[in-house]
């Protein structure tokens, strides 16, 4: 006798969720988790064409997937279905010339850095 699988505790439609402004020109975002005790979370993130994200510091790592288009971290630059993880304590500013949506996890705060 097997044991049937519990449900997820979040369990919900992404397309039914609005898309948020962030402060970042050109980004929005959909927050999908966030454990505000740990600053962890998961998230789909929006870049509308030629929008370069806000250098910011990934303390505990990030894992990145495109989902839809193209986007630049450091000298990788990484089509839809690619995946990238992002090494703790990583400085970041990813770019993108035609757009892209990506969904990105977080074990950790990811930190914006304003000059």
């Amino acid at each position: 006798m097997t044991t049937p699988a519990a449900l997820p505790d979040v369990l919900f439609d992404t397309d039914a969720l609005p898309w948020t402004c962030a402060q970042a020109k050109g980004v929005s975002y959909k927050s999908l988790r966030y454990e505000g005790d740990t600053h962890s979370g998961a998230v789909l993130i929006h870049m509308c064409p030629e929008t370069v994200y806000p250098e910011n510091l990934v303390h505990k790592g990030m894992d990145i997937f495109v989902l839809d288009g193209e986007i630049s971290i450091a000298t990788a630059h990484l089509p839809r279905g690619s995946y990238a993880h992002v090494a703790p304590g990583a400085h970041t500013a990813p770019s993108t010339r035609e757009g892209c949506v990506l969904f990105v996890t977080f074990p950790g705060r990811v930190e914006n850095i304003h000059s």
